[in-house]
This record gives structure tokens, C-alpha cells and sequence, in this order.
């Protein structure tokens, strides 16, 4: 009787063996879905004080590290300087003001700069530091976070996680519009 009842365990072991042989065959010969398509954004990276920003690479003409400032007397907190870049006189934009950040003295030579081009004009941005182009499905973009003041959420286009830390997405549209950078007054 014994040896009846140990034929049926191993008989209920192998049938138990042999379907989970089927399904995991069935699962591994199952064509994988395709990455799902859709739309990408690809942005640079930038720092500014101990925060991560971005900005679409289509706005970006190019960045320069170390380049040398031209102070202007009484101007505007935001507007650190002007910059030569190769005989054209760009003004040095100053984002911290405009963005909430804590003001800092303006360098006499910027760590980084990112030249940004709308219509036909360009702009230099001082940042502490230009990173990577990273490119994240558009889906990925988080609204912006609630704690942000209106007067400097409305420069934010969303956030993105990059490894552990939150990417803030500027919105270069309105950024770009804002009074202080066109020069219009309000």
C-alpha cells in the first residue's frame, strides 16, 4: 500500500513539474511587445545652485564654460552682464531671480552658459553647471510640484526623476515671454 500511495505523489509531482515546464515555455515563447512608441522630449540638463534644471534642446544654440562677463551698472537683478560671443553681444540672464532661487554675486567669469535662441534673438543663461542631453517619453513628465509659488510656477513646464533626483522642466515658452527677458515693460 505504501508503494501506491509514493507512485501517486511522484505521478502528482511530475504532472505539477510538467505544468509549470508548459507555462513557463508558453510565457518565454510569447513574442515580447514592442517599446511602446510615442512621443519623445529630449532636454539638457543643467544646475543650477543645489537644483537639477532643463530646457529642450531645440531652444539651445550651443553652451560655453568659462566665459568672461561685462558687468552693466544699475541693471536689473536678473541681468548679470552682457557676453561676446564671437562680436555678438548677448545678454548674461541670471535665471535664480526669476525662478525663486537665492541671489548670488554675479562672477566676473560664468562657470557655464547656455545660449538659447527664440525667433531671432539669443540669450545667455548663467547656470552652474551644463550636464547631459537626456531624452525621456514625453508620458514620464510629472506636473509641476505643488509647493511652487504661482509667480514661478508658471515657468515650469513639469518635472522628470533623473536616477534619484527631480529634473525640473522649464517652460521656455513663457519663460522666454516674461517681461523681464523681452525688455517690454509691464
Amino acid at each position: 500500500m505504501e508503494k501506491a500511495v509514493l507512485a501517486d505523489e511522484a505521478q502528482t509531482r511530475v504532472a505539477a513539474l510538467q505544468q509549470i515546464f508548459r507555462d513557463r515555455a508558453r510565457v518565454l515563447s510569447e513574442i515580447p511587445s514592442p517599446e511602446e512608441s510615442g512621443e519623445k522630449i529630449s532636454i539638457l540638463a543643467f544646475q543650477l545652485r543645489e537644483e537639477l534644471y532643463g530646457i529642450e534642446v531645440g531652444y539651445l544654440a550651443e553652451t560655453r564654460q568659462s566665459v568672461p562677463l561685462r558687468r552693466l551698472p544699475w541693471a536689473p537683478s536678473h541681468l548679470c552682464g552682457i557676453v561676446n560671443q564671437r562680436g555678438e553681444l548677448l545678454p548674461a540672464i541670471d535665471l535664480c531671480p526669476i525662478l525663486g532661487l537665492p541671489p548670488q554675486e554675479t562672477p566676473k567669469v560664468a562657470p557655464a552658459l547656455l545660449v538659447v535662441s527664440f525667433k531671432e534673438d539669443k540669450l545667455a543663461f548663467l547656470v552652474d553647471w551644463a550636464q547631459d542631453i537626456l531624452t525621456f517619453p514625453l508620458k514620464q513628465l510629472k506636473p509641476p510640484p505643488l509647493s511652487l509659488g504661482p509667480e514661478h510656477a508658471i515657468f515650469v513646464k513639469g518635472e522628470l526623476l533623473v536616477g534619484n533626483r527631480p529634473l525640473t522642466l522649464l517652460d521656455m515658452e513663457r519663460l522666454l515671454q516674461d517681461p523681464r527677458l523681452t525688455g517690454e515693460k509691464t
